[in-house]
């Protein structure tokens, strides 16, 4: 070690510095080879783990049921089968009038913290239109004593119905026979319509940006729109997740569709209008 010292110091002073420079870099070199390793372990982490943990929202039926069993496409005045469909008769074969109707639908997911429901709807027959949480029971004697009936909706179950959505929740597994009970909440999911100049009787904005993402074609409005056919946008407050075991979750939903006959509010028969519930991260 003493002669290799003696020797670097009888060197001439430009080799010794060329000498002690290529020492230098070596060891940074060295050190940055474990530092640039960690950071490339870490990016590759974080892409292994964006693959193996996705995270997925889907929007169905009642017990993640394929979409069309979701069915609003006849919003009668009076009582209708909640199975079939079809209008009630009372005793003396006369039909039941309702001022309101109730439909079941699900929010589920995979590795998502929380989302939004958004739901749109024309004003043709001035409806209302009012989403709550729901509580699942898998039978009538499971609901809480003192339910209102006309709060609980029955639905069943349908053969090859989860195509589109196969998550299976631990504690809410799927069935495709038999029937499910769901109980609206007393209070209403949180949130407020985003262009409405007046909500009685509900009329949607005809100058704001809703408005020109549907009835603004090359930067010029379209003119000639019927009031009622621009559609209102309602939105929720964010909603967090509670997830099972496997970081997945069920939400059950029910939308209440009223039409009591009050102040500038009619119900208009064979009237069409269109709604839309769409749900994001």
């Amino acid at each position: 070690m003493k002669a290799l010292m003696k020797k670097i110091k009888n060197m001439p002073i430009k080799k010794r510095a060329a000498l002690i420079t290529a020492v230098v870099l070596t060891v940074v070199l060295l050190c940055s080879v474990p530092v640039f390793a960690w950071f490339y372990m870490q990016r590759k982490t974080a892409e292994m783990y964006k693959v193996e943990f996705p995270n997925s929202l889907y929007l169905n039926a009642a017990q993640r049921e394929d979409r069309l069993y979701f069915n609003m496409n006849a919003v009668s005045p009076y009582k209708t089968d909640p199975v079939t469909g079809g209008l009630v008769h009372d005793d003396d074969g006369k039909l039941i009038p309702v001022t309101r109707q109730l439909y079941v639908f699900s929010v589920s997911g995979s590795n998502t913290k929380s989302y939004k429901l958004q739901m749109a709807h024309t004003n043709n027959n001035q409806f209302t239109y009012t989403i709550y949480p729901a509580t699942q029971y898998n039978d009538e004697a499971s609901i809480p004593s003192g339910t209102t009936n006309a709060d609980i909706v029955p639905y069943s179950m349908h053969a090859n119905s989860h195509t589109e959505n196969t998550i299976q929740v631990s504690d809410d597994m799927y069935s495709e026979t038999g029937s499910k009970y769901y109980v609206k909440s007393a209070t209403a999911l949180s949130g407020k319509y985003k262009n409405n100049v007046t909500s009685d009787p509900m009329q949607a904005k005809d100058n704001d940006s809703f408005y020109d993402e549907n009835y603004k074609v090359n930067d010029v409005k379209l003119t000639n729109v019927q009031s009622d056919d621009i559609p209102s946008y309602w939105q929720s407050d964010s909603i967090s997740v509670t997830w099972d075991s496997n970081k997945k979750f069920c939400d059950y939903y029910i939308i209440e569709v009223t039409w009591e006959n009050r102040t500038n509010r009619t119900f208009e028969d064979k009237e069409t209008d269109m709604i839309y519930i769409t749900a994001s991260r």
